[in-house]
């Protein structure tokens, strides 16, 4: 995310904005950010995941969607663009927002430096008030670490982290998903060899 702008807008002011701009901008509250660009490595596993998701999710009600799609969080008043998200089945969309989608049931961040620390915490915390959101993918896009969150039959969520050579196990999409295939050409491969990480 980028800067706010210096006054808070209405959410209908908020969609004017981004209309006429053809900028991206995130909704928190009432305060705007814009969307910013990313490194060469959160473009490939974004790009990655999107890939390895579509291939998977062939045939079934789900699909994966990029971040140019905008989920709304009603309870959080925020309107976010994950990097990646699932759907399953018809969308689900806000009555004030028809290019917003309330119902994912998987949503991705590719971590980086600048929306680490909001991605780990009060953005991930907003996702979990999401009714339909049973996966939440935090990938680290500086070595091969994933942290998948995953909500429990009781709606407390639990949380395991996966490296290399190891698969996600996204059970409410019925599949499972290679970490080694996220971090497929990229120098996060080579930081976490280096490193030790695993």
């Amino acid at each position: 995310m980028g800067l706010p702008a210096t006054r808070r807008l209405s959410y209908t002011a908020y969609l004017e904005l981004e209309q006429e701009t053809g900028v991206k901008h995130e909704f928190v509250a009432g305060e705007v950010f814009a969307m910013s660009g990313g490194t060469a490595d959160h473009a490939l596993i974004a790009s990655r995941l999107i890939l390895e998701l579509g291939v998977r999710l062939r045939g079934t009600p789900c699909r994966p969607f990029t971040s140019d799609w905008k989920i709304w969080l009603a309870h959080a008043d925020e309107a976010v663009y994950p990097d990646v998200s699932v759907i399953c089945g018809p969308i689900d969309r806000p009555p004030h927002d028809p290019n917003a989608a309330t119902n994912p049931v998987l949503v991705a961040e590719v971590l980086s430096p600048t929306t680490k620390d909001r991605d780990l915490g009060s953005k991930a915390r907003a996702y979990h008030g999401l009714p339909a959101l049973q996966h939440l993918l935090l990938i680290h896009a500086d070595r091969a670490q994933v942290e998948l969150q995953t909500r429990a039959a009781d709606g407390t969520w639990t949380l395991r982290s996966f490296g290399p050579g190891e698969a996600l196990p996204l059970r409410a999409l019925g599949i499972d998903l290679p970490v080694d295939e996220l971090y497929a050409d990229t120098e996060a491969v080579g930081a976490a060899a280096g490193d030790g990480a695993g």
